[in-house]
């Protein structure tokens, strides 16, 4: 299934839906902080830092979506290497959820450059890689390749777990996060889609490739 066109709403609305989104995961990283006390055992204290970890970590990413959102795309856009947007997303991700995340660096190796900027694209597909770990614990694993088609480049985040109803259209979860996605990538030339795999789920960000320069 492709985005909604969120172009058409407006990135106030999404960004109050953010702040509501953000919200609930500050309220969850709290409720986690109060569970902290001297009784706890060195495992139990260890589970709780690692929610609290992935917890602001998604939080940050969100956070900084807001900035792109607000502000159209100017200029010329930067050019970035597909490899460094995947092993920026290797490295960023929480190491509590390496063991889960699988990032195929090979196969941006050789790929075209990208036309964007590589900071609102990093955070949106660290966004799309929680939400697929969130869809798929406590043990599903999620993969995250890249791939060149026509003159795009396509950022693959898969999942393991089917995609569920959409729960009537509210800007929550992953509607909220695939629309604030899609208006953010629509001004640069970008869109995401989200498909389902049978097996599992696949969510695809598609940015511009860099045209090539002539001497």
């Amino acid at each position: 299934m492709a985005a909604k066109d969120s172009a058409r709403l407006e990135p106030t609305d999404l960004v109050l839906a953010l702040g509501h989104e953000i919200g609930n995961l500050l309220a969850a990283t709290r409720l986690h902080a109060h569970l902290i006390d001297a009784e706890m055992t060195e495992a139990e204290l260890s589970a709780v830092s690692v929610t609290i970890g992935e917890l602001s970590s998604r939080m940050g990413s969100l956070l900084a979506q807001i900035r792109p959102l607000l502000s159209p795309a100017t200029g010329a856009a930067p050019h970035v290497d597909p490899l460094e947007v995947l092993d920026g997303v290797r490295c960023g991700v929480e190491e509590s959820c390496d063991a889960r995340v699988a990032v195929d660096l090979d196969s941006a190796a050789g790929l075209p450059l990208a036309a964007i900027d590589p900071e609102p694209l990093h955070h949106i597909l660290l966004t799309s890689v929680y939400q697929a770990l969130e869809e798929s614990a406590p043990t599903g694993r999620v993969a995250v390749s890249a791939v060149a088609q026509a003159d795009s480049i396509v950022f693959r985040v898969d999942g393991e777990s089917e995609f569920e109803a959409d729960a009537g259209g509210a800007l929550r979860g992953r509607t909220l996060l695939q629309a604030v996605a899609d208006a953010i990538l629509w001004r640069r030339g970008g869109q995401i889609a989200a498909h389902s795999l049978g097996s599992g789920n696949r969510v695809e960000l598609t940015v511009p490739a860099a045209r090539p320069t002539h001497a």
